[in-house]
């Protein structure tokens, strides 16, 4: 499969609005780029559950990388790739857990449509209402991995940026194979060795025989900044922090004006080679 191009798009803050959905115009101009050899996919943190309404409602049919670029999946839900986190690594980490206020969430198999937490409240309830997937409370998560007969795919905890950050800084010291990635302000997701979003780019362009070169990718915090690089055009939100703009062949302000734009370039190439 060769195409004119390959836009990715990172989903939250980037495709979809602040009622976390991609609007009726957004939908109606990803799917007239289709029609002349434009095609789309996603890159997101979210689960593969999470993502089931989008690849309706975008009638995606490529793969798509999920979970931050541990898995590269088809929308029917076979894996081309999955890297997860080491079980090892996992009790470390949630050891290290123990001696901060964050909420935890734990990712066993990349399928399953729900997570576990260790704490009920707003940060778990946030997850559940933004993914639409279940939450099953637990009081110990070290318990779940303990059962469980795989690696996790992914953890993260949502709480304080300082507290984080002083344990990113803790866990790059104790397992320095962990990617420790901020994909949003409050919240630090742990992925296994040289887990992130450009790697998985690299995977998906070979598995569907595309160059780098052909890809548009689009995101707004630094779990994208692999992604941008890898891309042959990086497009971050002007939203994004300083280090992901400065990375970023384009800044914009807005996906719809920057694909109607693109539409119309496409288009009036077509119209010159009738």
């Amino acid at each position: 499969m060769s195409c004119t191009q390959l836009l990715v798009f990172d989903l939250d803050g980037t495709l979809l609005d602040s009622s976390h959905r991609i609007s009726a115009n957004m939908r109606t101009m990803l799917l007239a780029l289709r029609e002349t050899g434009v095609e789309t996919t996603l890159a997101t943190g979210r689960p593969f559950a999470a993502v089931q309404k989008f690849i309706g409602e975008l009638e995606l049919h490529l793969p798509l990388i999920i979970f931050n670029g541990a898995v590269v999946i088809t929308p029917d839900g076979r894996q081309l790739s999955s890297r997860h986190l080491s079980r090892s690594a996992a009790t470390t980490i949630l050891n290290l857990l123990d001696d901060t206020s964050a909420s935890n969430q734990l990712y066993l198999y990349p399928t399953d449509d729900f997570f576990y937490s260790d704490r009920q409240g707003p940060a778990a309830e946030h997850i559940m209402k933004r993914d639409g997937v279940d939450c099953r409370y637990v009081q110990s998560l070290l318990d779940v991995l303990n059962d469980a007969d795989c690696d996790p795919v992914k953890m993260f905890s949502i709480g304080p940026r300082d507290e984080l950050e002083r344990l990113r800084t803790t866990i790059h010291q104790v397992e320095p194979s962990v990617t420790c990635v901020f994909s949003e302000h409050d919240m630090l997701e742990f992925l296994g060795p040289n887990v992130n979003k450009g790697t998985a780019l690299s995977i998906l362009c070979e598995s569907i025989g595309e160059a780098h070169e052909s890809v548009i990718a689009f995101g707004d915090n630094m779990n994208d900044f692999e992604l941008l690089q890898v891309a042959g055009t990086g497009v971050a939100m002007d939203t994004a922090p300083a280090k992901l703009r400065a990375e970023a062949n384009l800044v914009i302000r807005d996906i719809a004006e920057f694909l109607h734009d693109r539409l119309g370039e496409v288009q009036k190439t077509e119209a010159t080679h009738v």
